[in-house]
């Protein structure tokens, strides 16, 4: 009876570093490119504001984890690549194959490793990311570019301190400059309330506030409340104002999203675009094991073998662009409703997963 051979512990220890050396050093590539990127895209204000100092550094250092968890995908690919890369120019990965270890046994040690990176993206993403990225967000607008933070959430609801009482909010659209549900509270000098104004939704049209639904009552002293006829809601605030409140998904951990959609949906809010975010915070983890083996199945296919070093990194950077080109805009429909929450968050990892196995199985046949 002929044994098959196998790889050995050893051996499945060697692969797997020659994938996680290069992917550390890609990793740390894109990051600094992101980075940099990001800064150059900020110069403009971090001249204006003074962010070239301690503020600056601390605020990109706090951007650190969220660009880690987004590059981790595209780092994956380009370290299987380049790693194999390396095997295929010595011919140990045909070596190998010679002596009939299947493309399987030895794509095995990457695999674990890019399920552990895939666990370190969510975990990263659950705890680390929510907070710096919030602590960034105002060290950039609060501390650096001195806007006032006039607000608190409760409930998930917006609270807005002006300066003749207080405004409310149900929810507000970035993207369309849009509030829902305001409520504009109006004190007295012993801090009692005298006036109130309701509007059932306000539109920034780039100058004012045009609000829609409006009613407005008065309180006199006894209690009684008497509807008056104002025309227009007074806010004293402006989009950017509430660009300080609102968070971005990034910002929000798992559990924190999906309580702010229910909360949403308890007020007959329709909570759009973040339910797809939700399900990229599923998704996008996992595409640090897809784009791995889709590297493995290019690495080891018979067509693209012989790749240099530097047509690999190439080919890395285009299968990248071309997976968050996809993403971008399955989830730009729907965020727009055309297509389900769970397809547009998941249509690109189904697509590039179909691609490596059709490869994989294609170079296994030949």
């Amino acid at each position: 009876m002929k044994l098959q051979p196998r790889l050995s512990p050893v051996m499945d220890r060697f692969i797997a570093g020659q994938f996680f050396g290069p992917f550390m050093v890609c990793l740390a590539a894109f990051t600094a490119a992101y980075l940099l990127g990001d800064m150059f895209d900020r110069f403009d204000d971090l001249i204006r504001y003074g962010g070239l100092g301690l503020l600056g550094l601390e605020y990109f250092a706090l951007k650190l984890p969220l660009i880690v968890s987004q590059v981790l995908p595209v780092a994956s690919l380009a370290g299987v690549l380049l790693g194999f890369a390396l095997l295929n120019r010595s011919g140990e990965v045909l070596a190998c194959q010679q002596l009939g270890i299947s493309r399987l046994e030895m794509a095995a040690p990457v695999l674990i490793v890019a399920v552990l990176i895939s666990g370190f993206d969510f975990f990263i993403s659950e705890t680390v990311v929510p907070a710096a990225t919030r602590q960034a967000k105002y060290i950039y607008s609060v501390e650096l570019k001195k806007h006032q933070l006039k607000a608190v959430f409760a409930n998930r609801r917006i609270w807005v301190r002006v300066r003749d009482g207080f405004i409310s909010v149900d929810s507000y659209d970035k993207e369309t400059a849009q509030l829902d549900g305001i409520t504009h509270y109006q004190l007295d000098d012993a801090f009692g309330l005298k006036d109130l104004e309701h509007a059932a939704r306000a539109k920034w049209n780039g100058h004012e506030w045009v609000e829609s639904g409006l009613n407005s009552f008065q309180i006199a002293e006894g209690g009684t409340v008497t509807k008056t006829d104002a025309t227009r809601l007074e806010l004293g605030l402006t989009p950017a104002d509430f660009g300080l409140l609102r968070f971005d998904p990034e910002e929000f951990s798992l559990w924190e999203l999906d309580r702010y959609i229910a909360d949403l949906r308890s007020k007959g809010l329709d909570p759009g675009g973040y339910v797809v975010d939700r399900d990229l915070k599923y998704a996008m983890p996992l595409a640090c094991l897809i784009m791995a083996a889709l590297g493995m199945a290019l690495s080891l296919d018979p067509l693209p073998r012989n790749l240099s070093l530097g047509r690999s990194f190439g080919l890395a950077i285009v299968i990248g662009f071309a997976y968050w080109t996809s993403l971008g805009i399955t989830s730009a429909l729907g965020r727009s409703g055309l297509l389900p929450a769970v397809i547009a968050a998941w249509i690109p990892n189904f697509m590039f997963a179909m691609i490596a196995v059709s490869i994989f199985l294609f170079g296994e046949e030949r």
